[in-house]
């Protein structure tokens, strides 16, 4: 592709998103109002809600959307795995790229923090968000960045994956400068950057992060780049840089997707987005029902009232003298008949319970433990919990955890970030790596070992009292080691099981040894 075909494709890919534009903008301005500027831009200092009459849309949006990180990105929230048991080299090398990752992942500088909260919003409120992954400038660590939905475009594979990336950046012409040198910038966009009065002047600019067939390109090729990095300078159709690289530099988590579209939706803006707006619809009408109940509206006599009405605290309202009270009253209160506020309280509760359904914000509670509730009780609880919750949450750890950390080890790996490849031990070179998650909705079979070794210990102990030998039935190597993996504990606390047998066959010798000089003794 030239530059003009590079345009052409970007502006094909955004006519196609357009259409999904409004949709955000609407599901923005009822949910996140400070992301509703899809179809127009925010000056500085608006207020956000002003279309609002009741914040609670806004307040559950955000409970649903802290909840991600809050149940699945806690603590050492993802383990390095491959799709066979590792030999202990191989386990003790897992452990360590796992304990890599994670600080590589939770260093400040690499932003992992602020792109995932953003990207949780985005992903709650429109059902999906772009992360992009990269090496941070000096290239010594992961730089993680969440970019607005309003200026990317993508599209899906023949398999129904996301294939592509389209994004639009304005940057300064000043900023270009100093990100691609002066040296690949175009002469009107360097002439820009060189004078003071027009270096802040912006530059649409295209991000293609894109397969290598289908950029097709001589200067790449496929088989060892599958993919493309391309800056195209829009305005004057230059390509700044292209660079072939061996991963793909955004990930694109999406909620819940329908086939034909490479968008996705939200279900729980999708499905509370009525009982959103007539959520703000009762609420006027009960703010006005309230006003009335508390200044209900006034009835004057006409031609009798001097003056203005003053209704205000310790307010005087003189009324002619020559007006007879028998008459009726000057003034007096129009009955509103408040009893219906009850009933509009009674329906908003009823609309509230629905947008809570909606945001599962009734079922992504921990259950509590009472007092008199038995640890069997609680497990059956915590079972019941997690069946609410993981139609909601494991396709997050799948779709969207998994997605960032398969494309932050990639770039690790590739890096030098992991450390050399030479020390990865030979049991893992044909292994693939998978990440397993831990968080309260995964009910771990590796957590109960430790009790069951316990319980078959007891139950040998029982056995052994009628036949000694019945031991035998059960490698106690093999329960010991997992129920010290079980129990959380590293690899690096059991030994090698060739050093163990080692270990014993020298332990026996000596025995054999001390036997052997104990009957000499005797004899003597």
């Amino acid at each position: 592709m030239d530059a003009k075909d590079l345009k052409s494709f970007a502006l094909q890919r955004f006519d196609i998103q357009s259409r999904v534009l409004p949709l955000w903008q609407t599901l923005a301005e009822n949910f996140y109002p400070e992301r509703a500027d899809f179809t127009f831009d925010h000056n500085v200092g608006d207020e956000l809600a002003t279309n609002l009459a009741s914040s609670y849309p806004v307040l559950i949006r955000r409970e649903l959307a802290n909840s991600f990180s809050s149940m699945l990105r806690q603590g050492e929230w993802f383990q390095i795995t491959t799709d066979e048991e590792p030999d202990h080299l191989g386990q003790s090398w897992l452990d360590y790229a796992t304990k890599r990752l994670h600080r590589l992942i939770n260093y400040r500088r690499a932003n992992f923090r602020r792109a995932t909260k953003e990207g949780d919003h985005d992903y709650a409120t429109f059902g999906q968000t772009v992360i992009s992954v990269e090496l941070n400038g000096v290239a010594d660590g992961l730089l993680f960045r969440s970019w607005h939905l309003r200026d990317c475009a993508w599209w899906e594979d023949d398999e129904g994956r996301v294939g592509g990336l389209v994004r639009k950046w304005k940057p300064t012409a000043r900023e270009m400068l100093t990100y691609f040198g002066g040296d690949r910038l175009h002469k009107a966009v360097r002439d820009k950057a060189n004078d003071p009065r027009k270096m802040f002047d912006r530059v649409e600019v295209y991000h293609f992060d894109i397969p290598a067939d289908v950029f097709n390109s001589d200067e790449i090729d496929p088989e060892k780049y599958p993919w493309v990095s391309v800056f195209l300078d829009a305005e004057n159709n230059h390509i700044i840089t292209t660079q072939g690289k061996i991963h793909r530099s955004y990930v694109v988590p999406r909620f819940q997707t329908i086939s034909g579209s490479p968008y996705a939706y939200s279900p729980a803006t999708v499905v509370g987005l009525p009982d959103a707006r007539t959520l703000q619809a009762m609420t006027h009408t009960l703010l006005e029902a309230g006003e009335r109940a508390a200044r209900p509206p006034i009835i004057a006599t006409e031609n009798v009232i001097r003056g203005d009405a003053n209704l205000y605290p310790d307010g005087i309202t003189f009324v002619s003298e020559e007006y007879d009270e028998k008459m009726g009253a000057a003034l007096r209160t129009l009955d509103t008949n408040p009893s219906g506020i009850p009933l509009g309280m009674e329906m908003r509760d009823g609309i509230v319970n629905i947008l809570q359904e909606a945001f599962y914000v009734s079922k992504i509670d921990l259950p509590d433990r009472g007092g008199d509730m038995t640890a069997y009780e609680f497990s059956e609880r915590m079972k019941m919990y997690r069946r609410q919750n993981l139609p909601l949450f494991a396709p997050i750890e799948h779709e969207y955890n998994a997605q960032l950390c398969e494309l932050a080890f990639d770039i690790a790996m590739g890096a030098g970030l992991m450390g050399s490849e030479y020390d990865i031990p030979e049991s893992l070179h044909d292994k693939e790596a998978i990440f397993r998650f831990t968080s309260p909705l995964t009910e771990n079979e590796e957590e109960s070992k430790p009790q069951l070794f316990r319980e078959v210990a007891q139950l040998l102990a029982d056995a052994a009292q009628f036949d000694p030998a019945i031991a035998t039935n059960v490698s106690f190597d093999e329960a010991l080691r997992d129920a010290v993996k079980g129990a959380g504990a590293p690899e690096d606390w059991l030994d090698d099981p060739d050093n163990v047998m080692k270990k014993r066959e020298m332990i026996a010798q000596q025995q054999q040894a001390q036997q052997a000089a104990a009957d000499g003794q005797a004899v003597e």
